[in-house]
């Protein structure tokens, strides 16, 4: 066993004493053993369907989807599962939002599909992925799920938080945050973004329309939230396009400092014309907060804190 097979294989070496139930081989199918007038093949390892959340800090990665032009956050998760999984084969995960580059995440959702890990048990999932991945990535969670379970297409909803630090700069929160000391007009905020709740025609607020065949999509709950000097704008929607949350908070900017009504700023969703949009905030800023696969599951996620104080 190689020193990094070693270190792996150490992740699941606590608590050994603890009875876990074994997965019982399937019986080899030989020669002798197969009915004649049924050929002989190989016997394929059985496979186990995971669902990992995981948080990152986005700043040094191209964002989660494989890039041909930076590493990401799904390229480097997929290396140290290559690893922990024995090298046997290049375990592709399914991730449920592409996230931009320089976008954080506090609750992305990944799903894949693989053989039996040659070094731990598939409850040791999260320490051995910890102790492999870097300090910017962590593991939150991951379980088994049913076979066919996909992290984007079972979604139900998916929530975004992005902070406006409205105080003085410091080290930390302008890692976090789009500097904003002039953006009082909190009140006009909130009323402003109430108009993107409901199912709308996004073309505004979006990136390569061209490339995109539906707008619309449903925005179930929009709120201001502030903590002290930070204001949080929240959205929770059954789905988002491409830059659609960055773009809706650079145009409500213009109404925190009092350059927009609201009543315009509704008018610019309603125009469904990428030209009427206003600037598109920083990555900096974001976070995706959650992704829900049950009904009704998100009815108490209005964040509590600021999204890079993590519980």
């Amino acid at each position: 066993m190689t020193p990094q097979q070693e270190d792996i294989a150490s992740a699941g070496t606590e608590n050994a004493g603890v009875v876990r139930d074994a997965a019982v081989p399937a019986p080899e199918l030989t020669a002798e053993s197969a009915p004649e007038s049924e050929p002989v093949s190989p016997v394929s390892a059985p496979r186990t369907t995971f669902k990992m959340e995981l948080s990152f800090d986005g700043t040094a990665y191209h964002g989660w989807q494989r890039q041909p032009n930076g590493i990401t956050v799904q390229e480097v998760v997929e290396e140290k599962l290559y690893r922990l999984f024995g090298e046997r084969e290049h375990i592709r995960i399914q991730g449920s939002s592409r996230t931009d580059a320089g976008v954080h995440a506090l609750g992305m959702v990944c799903s894949f599909s693989a053989p039996p890990s040659p070094y731990i048990p598939d409850w040791k999932l999260k320490k051995a992925m910890n102790r492999l991945l870097p300090d910017d990535i962590r593991i939150r969670t991951a379980e088994v799920a049913k076979d066919g379970f996909n992290a984007r297409f079972d979604a139900l909803a998916k929530s975004y938080v992005y902070v406006v630090n409205t105080g003085d700069i410091n080290p930390f929160s302008g890692r976090y945050s789009w500097h904003m000391e002039d953006m009082t007009e909190i009140g006009a905020l909130r009323e402003a973004v109430k108009h993107v709740e409901g199912r709308h025609d996004f073309s505004t607020f979006t990136v390569e329309r061209g490339k995109i065949d539906d707008p619309v999509r449903t925005i179930l709950r929009s709120e201001i939230v502030t903590f002290g000097p930070l204001v949080c704008m929240y959205f929770l929607g059954t789905g988002f396009l491409y830059k659609m949350v960055r773009s809706m908070v650079g145009a409500l900017m213009f109404v925190g400092r009092g350059r927009m009504t609201p009543d315009e700023f509704r008018g610019i969703l309603l125009a469904c014309d990428r030209a009427k949009c206003k600037d598109t905030a920083p990555a900096r800023g974001l976070f995706l907060k959650q992704v829900f696969y049950e009904p009704d599951a998100w009815l108490d996620d209005l964040p509590s804190r600021p999204p890079f104080w993590i519980a």
